[in-house]
């Protein structure tokens, strides 16, 4: 089974949380693109070093990038 490929909107706590979580533990999904609004933010950081695309232009960057089948909030 080919695995659903993942937007997280938010790379705070819980959403590099999330990312964690399902570079980890899933087996439906794959982790593809972490977006944020901050390009300092160690959220976007620890997913590019975790071999994630990112972006740090929100929702306009992710329409931008092709990799991704569904989204997941990472917000409270």
């Amino acid at each position: 089974m080919e695995k659903v490929k993942v937007a997280i909107l938010g790379s705070g706590n819980i959403g590099t949380d999330l990312m964690i979580k399902i570079i980890r533990n899933s087996q439906q999904l794959e982790m593809s693109v972490m977006v944020g609004i901050d390009p300092d933010s160690d959220g976007l950081a620890r997913a590019k070093r975790m071999g994630c695309a990112t972006t740090h232009k929100g929702l306009g960057g992710l329409v931008e990038m092709p990799e991704w089948e569904i989204t997941i909030t990472g917000r409270s």
